[in-house]
């Protein structure tokens, strides 16, 4: 049987018609810990939020699945599995209170926790930096986001400590089919908005994105499931492109891009990677770009404004579509519920000029509300 196990974030539009198939069973988190469901090896589980991740763990009967998941998960431990294809790459890990006696010498790192979400509690930090200031600002931070997510999704104490990565971020949506070869579903690039607070802004892919990465990523994946062995395995990989090599920064399991960002790939090619993983199909991006050369296709967050008060002001949703509509077709445009998200909408676009689709990275949210 096929699941989709949705969680306490924004999950997909989709699933209700998803759950339409006879062989697809959609429900809650705190539904199935209600239930007695438990998932065998030939079941095949998708999670569209990560809230919902331990909670499928504890109904796995598959252990060696539940260790990859593990593996990870766990930032160190990805790194260790990592070790063979970047045998060069600079990490270790610490407790909260091991961090303002970190020396770093001359060495630019990131902290972030063991495990995390939405870059919760993630630092930059040099020989300069004031560390005692920055573990409170971590901890305040993970904190706070601790009452939305369990420890085995964001830990609080303990971090890693990575080099860091300059250079261009892109991100990849997959899986590995029952045979272990990987399928990619999407590969986004990941530019930066000119307001740090609205870090995930935008997310957009094209054809020459696809021409010049697609073989790196089928590689990356081939060589990590040569020490791996995952199938029928959904990821959600971040990576930088530091010196022309691909580094991945974080490869999230069970799952594709959240907030929505993996309905894109049907927004935009007329396929449902969710069920694609379901069925086993590999996407023939060869015949998917053909007619689609000559467009952009962009998931877009709303935020809420970084100066606003969400209990006093409230969205303009038709002031932010006509901004988008300036320059770009909207394939779809999804309301939140801006009290209990940091985020007020999702927009997906096409467009044919990639200049003035940049132009959004510009956007000042406050401006959206009132």
């Amino acid at each position: 049987m096929n699941y989709i196990i949705t969680g306490n974030t924004y999950n997909s539009k989709f699933i209700n018609e998803l759950a339409q198939r006879s062989d697809i069973i959609a429900m809650s988190g705190e539904e199935l810990e209600r239930s007695d469901i438990e998932f065998s090896p030939t079941d095949k589980v998708y999670i569209p939020s990560e809230t919902s991740l331990s909670i499928v763990m504890d109904r796995m009967q598959d252990k060696d699945y539940i260790d990859g998941i593990n593996k990870l998960k766990n930032k160190y431990f990805c790194r260790e599995v990592l070790r063979p294809i970047y045998p060069d790459f600079y990490f270790a890990k610490a407790t909260l209170a091991e961090i303002p006696s970190l020396v770093f010498g001359d060495k630019k790192v990131v902290i972030k926790p063991l495990k995390g979400f939405f870059g919760t509690g993630v630092r930059v930090a040099d020989q300069d930096t004031d560390l005692n200031k920055l573990a409170y600002e971590m901890n305040q931070e993970v904190e706070a986001s601790g009452k939305f997510f369990p420890e085995s999704i964001l830990t609080k104490d303990e971090y890693i400590i990575e080099e860091y990565l300059s250079g261009d971020e892109y991100a990849v949506d997959m899986f590995f089919d029952e045979h272990g070869k990987p399928a990619i579903m999407n590969i986004y690039f990941h530019p930066e908005p000119e307001i740090a607070d609205y870090f995930h802004l935008m997310y957009y892919t094209n054809k020459g994105i696809f021409e010049s990465y697609l073989d790196t990523f089928m590689s990356f994946f081939g060589k990590l499931n040569e020490i791996m062995n995952l199938k029928s395995f959904p990821i959600h990989a971040e990576f930088k492109l530091q010196d022309g090599v691909m580094v991945p920064i974080e490869l999230n399991p069970m799952r594709y891009g959240g907030f929505g960002l993996a309905d894109l790939t049907y927004h935009s090619y007329d396929f449902q990677p969710i069920t694609a993983f379901f069925d086993d199909q590999a996407a023939d991006w060869t015949a998917i770009w053909e007619s689609r050369q000559m467009f952009n296709y962009a998931w877009v967050l709303g935020y809420n404004g970084k100066d606003i008060k969400v209990d006093v002001d409230k969205p303009n949703h038709e002031k932010f579509k006509a901004l988008l509509a300036e320059n770009n077709d909207i394939l779809d445009y999804v309301e939140l519920d801006y009290k209990a998200n940091p985020v007020f909408s999702l927009a997906y676009l096409r467009n044919d000029n990639l200049k003035l689709l940049k132009e959004l990275l510009k956007t000042e949210f406050n401006e959206f509300f009132e």
